[in-house]
């Protein structure tokens, strides 16, 4: 058996389990301080840790797209923070903007390849007109199935051409 790209995917979410587990009890736990024995300060704990999981959730949901995830990672350190309160634990938002400053530097780094890639085979295009070839994008267009023009022709036959679209059940 040979080793596919496909194979990386229950690994990670495996790992993902792992590192979110890890992190919840570092975090909510009595472990106060445990990242003096990897010589880290407390933010750059929270830096790594949260940078660390968004990393392995994109090779776990590879079909998710990575800013949602991003967002997803900021909430659960946002609810990790507010947790900390109800635990006897230090919370603070400069720990929060150490995750998102953790997140966002992984989350940047993902984009690199994206940008490489749209220089190369959309270099000559606008935003706009790259994003109006998204097919991502089009389910979330208005589509407008008839439009007739008032007073036209093809406004008297209208009602015909939508009832042979749209059959009565």
């Amino acid at each position: 058996m040979f080793l596919k790209p496909r194979h990386f995917v229950p690994v990670a979410r495996g790992a993902l389990v792992l590192g979110v587990l890890a992190v919840v009890a570092l975090t909510l736990g009595p472990f106060a301080g445990a990242e003096e024995i990897l010589g880290m300060s407390d933010k750059v704990a929270h830096a790594v840790a949260f940078g660390a999981l968004l990393m392995i959730a994109f090779f776990a949901f590879p079909f998710r797209r990575r800013f949602d995830m991003m967002l997803i990672a900021l909430a659960i350190g946002a609810v990790v923070e507010i947790a900390q309160t109800y635990v006897a634990r230090s919370s603070s938002l400069a720990d929060w903007v150490a995750d998102a400053i953790g997140v966002y530097a992984v989350y940047a780094v993902s984009m690199i390849e994206r940008w490489r890639w749209m220089i190369r085979e959309q270099g000559a295009l606008t935003f706009a007109e790259i994003a109006a070839m998204d097919a991502r994008r089009a389910s979330r267009r208005a589509h407008v199935a008839f439009e007739p023009q008032e007073g036209s022709a093809e406004a008297a036959n209208f009602a015909e051409r939508a009832s042979q679209r749209f059959p009565a059940r």
